[in-house]
């Protein structure tokens, strides 16, 4: 994980968009999360798309580098407080399953 993480960081340094621009390419990424979902389950109006579990999975992953990416691009972003804010994340994402 952590050379995944070396990767999309310095990736995101070379990446020319300003920080705005990545948040609406974030959002560009989640709509098409949003897309290739509706498509897949065809939800009215959507089946013609015919996209697929590959598809959705695709996306997810382009979802996932630009937020990474968007993380990284942000002032004293580090590898360390990465992994510190996703664990709490995730606790708090596991304690709410549990009520």
């Amino acid at each position: 994980m952590n050379q995944t993480l070396q990767a999309i960081k310095q990736l995101a340094i070379l990446e020319p968009k300003t920080l705005e621009q990545m948040a609406l390419k974030l959002s560009e990424e989640s709509g098409e999360v949003a897309q290739a979902v509706l498509s897949q389950t065809k939800a009215s109006g959507n089946q013609y798309k015919s996209l697929q579990t590959e598809d959705i999975k695709e996306e997810c992953i382009d979802t996932i580098l630009v937020a990474t990416a968007l993380y990284y691009k942000l002032e004293g972003s580090s590898d360390e407080e990465f992994i510190t804010l996703l664990t709490e994340k995730m606790t708090k994402w596991k304690q709410h399953l549990h009520n």
